[in-house]
């Protein structure tokens, strides 16, 4: 897998940084690395010479997860729920790509066959138990783990976590004043950011 030096802030809009396909690389093998001490089943199995990681060869499930740990714009507008507000659960969204608005659910799995109900209930606990892992980890730095996506695919019988962890994907606020979110539409405020995930892949 390779990663280029855009970093995404919307659908419309990305920005090239320097070196960010770098860090992306870095901060993906970091991550799967360290869920894998936890037991958690991944594709990724190194990290190449070139810098680019290697994964096992999997057939990708066609839905992937985006996990709420705060409200965004749409619960803002729903629920009235100010945004970034810490929700006292996790909520998880499913979709058949990111560009889609349309949610899924178990009778939509198993009515239009998606894939294997056993299989999209595998994603939702290994992305739970992920999302714990790494909630844990950006709170000892003083970091609110907001939102992330995970993808999935199966290795033979197995269904295994894909990612991806690159910077873009994850939302971080800050721990004690989850509010005041970072500034991301600049370069400068930008490599602000991902010096955040430079100090924490650095053990």
């Amino acid at each position: 897998m390779t990663f280029d030096d855009f970093f995404v802030i919307d659908e419309k809009i990305k920005k090239k940084i320097k070196d960010y396909g770098v860090l992306s690389a870095k901060v993906n093998a970091f991550f799967h690395e360290y869920v894998k001490e936890y037991h958690i089943p991944t594709a990724f199995e190194h990290t190449l010479e070139n810098g680019n990681l290697k994964f096992s060869s999997v057939t990708v499930l066609p839905v992937y997860i985006k996990i709420l740990n705060a409200s965004n714009n749409d619960i803002e507008k729903v629920f009235s729920l100010t945004k970034n507000t810490p929700l006292q659960v996790p909520v998880f969204e499913n979709y058949l790509s990111e560009d889609s608005n349309y949610q899924l659910n178990d009778h939509h799995i198993i009515s239009f066959n998606i894939l294997p109900l056993a299989d999209f209930k595998m994603m939702g606990r290994i992305a739970t138990k992920v999302n714990v892992i790494l909630k844990s980890f950006f709170e000892r730095r003083n970091l609110f783990l907001s939102e992330m996506n995970c993808t999935f695919g199966k290795c033979g019988e197995k269904v295994v976590l894909l990612g991806q962890f690159s910077p873009h994907l994850i939302k971080l606020l800050p721990k004690d004043e989850p509010e005041n979110e970072f500034e991301l539409s600049t370069p400068s405020s930008i490599k602000k950011y991902l010096e955040l995930f430079q100090e924490s892949v650095q053990r």
